[in-house]
């Protein structure tokens, strides 16, 4: 197993003629190296190729898979994750983060690509897991969402009506941290949540049957302010027998969207599914309101539990494709350190399903939650 982060150095201080290659050429050399690893080290070779790397389309962002290690599309190379022996679960934030639980109960946020930096500690009181004997720690997070100031959870809450909280915890001193609970009438569990310029927006599906997104302001002194902006009906019509549906929230350059996953379970080999996406518009000037759209403009949408985000679309020989997803979604029917995982790309254009690159070598057991991990340097 390699060390995708290992660090690398030239030696001599002597410029080297291969440091002034043209941006034309240096792009092209760039474009046909397609894995993770290959970037660093090209990167890491001088700054005229660092800043060159940085021009180009994003590269498919690594795969958290449930054992912690990370698996890099399309190369299939398997890489190990600097993070501390102590970790007993972790999983993926926005933000190209990693939220620790350690076996202590303590929770920590780590940047995996600067392994240098010591991981950050927070507040674990509004971060519970949850010990179910004799499965090890069953952590009940849902969604981390990284902001410069908080971090915002969902977290699950195991009782007859299978609620969620959002926990909100400021990231500095004096911590302060806000639970967030619907009440009747409208009884309510978050979906997603996600950062839409500069305001968290949260989806949440109700018990009267709707699907509503509200916009979040996060005030000092532990005061929230949640506005209901847009409310649809839920699932209309309803899923068929054997179906289960996902919502996802997802922004995508300038619009942001909400993604509906209806996924068949019924077949063994590849597990079926089917995509809409809808755009929420006039959201600042009201009414706000959501539209179905058949295109991503240019962009491609990665759907996890963990982390959903949109990257700009490759070329032929790197990164994304145009208005494709790419979804891992986890079924549940397999025990908590054994799930069975539903992935694949839906073409949107074609409405086609293929399989994700090196999808038979995706680790299918471990303690995590399958996701993707966005670098933030490639």
């Amino acid at each position: 197993m390699k060390d995708l982060f290992a660090p690398t150095s030239l030696r001599g201080g002597r410029r080297r003629p291969w440091q002034d290659l043209p941006p034309e050429l240096l792009g092209l050399v760039i474009q046909r190296i397609p894995s993770h690893a290959g970037r660093v080290r090209l990167r890491a070779a001088c700054r005229s190729w660092r800043a060159g790397a940085r021009m180009q389309p994003p590269l498919l962002p690594l795969l958290l898979q449930r054992d912690d290690t990370l698996l890099s599309l399309p190369d299939g190379a398997v890489h190990r994750i600097p993070i501390p022996d102590d970790v007993s679960y972790l999983m993926s934030t926005t933000g190209s983060m990693l939220f620790l639980v350690h076996d202590d109960g303590r929770c920590s946020v780590f940047n995996p690509f600067s392994p240098g930096m010591a991981p950050q500690c927070v507040d674990a009181d509004c971060f519970s897991f949850l010990i179910s004997p004799p499965e090890p720690i069953v952590c009940n997070l849902r969604k981390v969402v990284i902001m410069s100031d908080y971090i915002v959870t969902i977290r699950r809450i195991y009782n007859r009506d299978n609620n969620s909280v959002l926990a909100i915890c400021g990231r500095r001193q004096p911590r302060t941290t806000v639970d967030i609970r619907w009440t009747p009438p409208v009884v309510a569990h978050s979906v997603d949540a996600a950062l839409f310029q500069e305001k968290l927006y949260v989806l949440a599906a109700t018990t009267v049957g709707t699907i509503d997104l509200c916009a979040m302001d996060l005030i000092t002194d532990g005061h929230v302010s949640l506005q209901r902006v847009i409310s649809v009906p839920k699932d209309n019509p309803l899923p068929l027998f054997g179906h289960v549906v996902h919502h996802y929230l997802v922004a995508s350059g300038d619009r942001l969207l909400m993604v509906r996953q209806d996924i068949d379970r019924s077949n063994p080999m590849l597990v079926a599914a089917q995509f809409e996406v809808f755009q929420a518009l006039d959201l600042i000037s009201g009414p706000a309101q959501w539209r179905k759209v058949d295109t991503l403009m240019g962009r491609a949408i990665f759907l996890s539990a963990g982390c959903s985000e949109s990257l700009e679309a490759g070329d032929q020989y790197a990164g994304a494709q145009e208005d494709c997803i790419y979804f891992l979604s986890e079924l549940g029917n397999g025990g908590f350190r054994k799930q069975r995982l539903s992935s694949g790309i839906y073409n949107m254009r074609e409405r086609t399903l293929s399989p994700l690159p090196f999808e038979a070598v995706v680790t299918q057991e471990g303690p995590g939650i399958a996701s993707w991990l966005f670098s933030s340097n490639t």
